[in-house]
């Protein structure tokens, strides 16, 4: 028998659960085993003080123990606190994500084209205007098509993009 087994069979003795035949197997693990025997007479000690209702410290291997485990309590709970704010961020990300989304196709688009729009959809070279700008003899002309076709471009997009 392991002592692991023996331990779970060492409580279930001492709570009355345990059959004969697995308290004789018990029994003969116990004599041939003295980590065990001690663990029993801690086991009946715990149990004998809990009837009792005393309360006592607990002994210098438990604080051994117990040190370690919290240390390592401590450097895992950053990662917690991230791991909840994660889990809590990425539906909120998405419910923002899919309204976002939502705007952008459900948003009315206005029918008007730009000029350069209309060019090309009539299939029209729009350099051959501006050509023809600069290759005007009067300067007023040419200056005041410059300034029309300026403005034209510095006018805000009627049209709202994706």
């Amino acid at each position: 028998m392991r002592c692991k087994k023996a331990e779970r069979w060492m409580s279930r003795a001492l709570d009355g659960r345990l059959d004969a035949r697995s308290a004789g197997q018990l029994g003969e693990h116990l004599a041939a085993c003295p980590p065990c025997r001690r663990a029993q007479a801690e086991y009946r000690s715990v149990a004998a003080l809990l009837r009792n209702g005393k309360e006592t410290d607990p002994g210098p291997s438990f604080w051994r123990r117990l040190e370690p485990r919290l240390n390592e309590e401590r450097e895992i709970m950053p990662l917690l606190v991230y791991e909840r704010w994660c889990l809590r961020a990425v539906p909120v990300f998405l419910v923002l994500a899919v309204l976002a989304a939502g705007l952008l196709f459900l948003t009315p688009r206005s029918a008007e084209m730009t000029r350069s729009e209309v060019l090309l959809l009539q299939n029209v070279n729009p350099l051959v205007e501006t050509r023809t700008l600069f290759e005007e003899d009067k300067p007023e002309n040419r200056n005041m098509m410059l300034i029309f076709a300026s403005a034209e471009e510095a006018a805000p997009a009627r049209r709202r993009l994706p």
